[in-house]
């Protein structure tokens, strides 16, 4: 399995609306943080996510088993607050080694900067210098379509659509859309 190159970090991108925020990966002594963060997510935000992220044992269990090798975090930080979460997920199964899943959450007030787009677009870089040939993404249908629209934005291809595969906090079912990002020549040329 390929080491991911992380020379470039921190790194400071200014947002479309001018705030300036740096990315770097998640450290331990980070978890505190990212508790903080996730604890200012809606509840209605955080409903379609993997993992109870409401729960600060599953941060502090991030935190304490970080592999990067496994799961990258890249965080977006203004000042020493976290504003968005994004993370690379590769597989061990031989038949997955060469895809990565990308899942990102930014702070409803930092939406519609382009910080998503960013920090999606760096984990991409990461994982195209690392060797990885596909990175996937799972979004909800009608619930995250500007996150979908910026997905597609930056190169993704609506691969699938499982309808009815999850169901929200009042019992209706929403879509999950599968979305791919084939990297080596298509990923290149797709940056210019």
């Amino acid at each position: 399995m390929p080491v991911y190159k992380l020379t470039a970090y921190p790194k400071e991108a200014v947002l479309r609306d001018g705030a300036p925020v740096v990315m770097r990966p998640m450290e331990k002594t980070d978890a505190e943080r990212l508790v903080k963060f996730f604890q200012r997510i809606p509840a209605g935000d955080r409903l379609f996510l993997k993992e109870d992220v409401a729960n600060p044992k599953v941060i502090y269990s991030w935190a304490e088993n970080m592999n990067y090798d496994r799961a990258l975090p890249l965080l977006a930080l203004s000042g020493s607050d976290v504003v968005a979460d994004a993370v690379l997920i590769r597989r061990r199964a031989v038949a997955r080694q060469h895809v990565a899943e990308v899942r990102v959450v930014v702070h409803p007030e930092w939406r519609n900067k382009g910080l998503g787009s960013a920090l999606v677009k760096e984990l991409c870089d990461i994982a195209a210098d690392s060797e990885i040939e596909k990175v996937i993404a799972e979004l909800v249908s009608d619930v995250e379509e500007d996150a979908i629209a910026a997905f597609e934005r930056l190169g993704f291809i609506r691969s699938a659509v499982v309808p009815e595969l999850l169901r929200g906090s009042d019992g209706r079912p929403h879509d999950l859309v599968i979305l791919t990002l084939p990297l080596g020549k298509w990923y290149q040329w797709w940056q210019y």
